[in-house]
């Protein structure tokens, strides 16, 4: 069940916290499904520069909770990117929140379809969602180790109407 909460569009004043939210949310769940060098390369690319050229090109959102960022999602051009909700909050609703806000977002700017690149541990709920891609790819990452991911798309349907 959703406790009450807030969701607005980042400003750089989220940025260190929205940054913890990503490493800690990354430490506790990718390990159950991906090797260290895996690990570690999500949290390289999930770097503060990362975040902060994603919310300037794109639109951002964060959920706070009793003053907390528990969540964050990113709408970039067609792509939906760094959806994280903290680990002590998942299962409750909020990543359906955040998805439905990013799809509102772009159904304004005319967009029609929409990808994204489902980390092993979200594919079934990106999945649940109405994301489609059944075929699994990799980026190596060094000793012999891979980062797995589906690309998956959803085609987007005007509920307006």
């Amino acid at each position: 069940m959703m406790q009450e909460y807030e969701i607005r569009e980042f400003t750089i004043g989220d940025l260190d916290d929205v940054y913890s939210l990503v490493q800690e949310t990354i430490d506790a769940s990718y390990p159950a499904f991906y090797p260290p060098a895996a690990v570690k390369a999500f949290s390289q690319y999930h770097s503060p520069v990362q975040i902060k050229l994603d919310a300037e090109e794109g639109y951002t959102v964060i959920l706070r909770i009793d003053g907390r960022i528990i969540g964050t999602g990113t709408l970039s051009g067609t792509s939906i990117k760094r959806v994280f909700i903290h680990p002590s909050c998942q299962g409750k609703g909020y990543g359906r929140l955040v998805i439905a806000i990013l799809e509102k977002k772009a159904m304004t700017h005319g967009t029609s379809i929409l990808d994204l690149a489902a980390s092993l541990g979200s594919q079934q709920f990106y999945d649940s969602l109405g994301y489609r891609g059944d075929i699994q790819e990799f980026i190596p990452v060094g000793n012999g180790e891979k980062l797995f991911f589906y690309p998956m798309t959803k085609t987007l349907k005007d509920t307006a109407n």
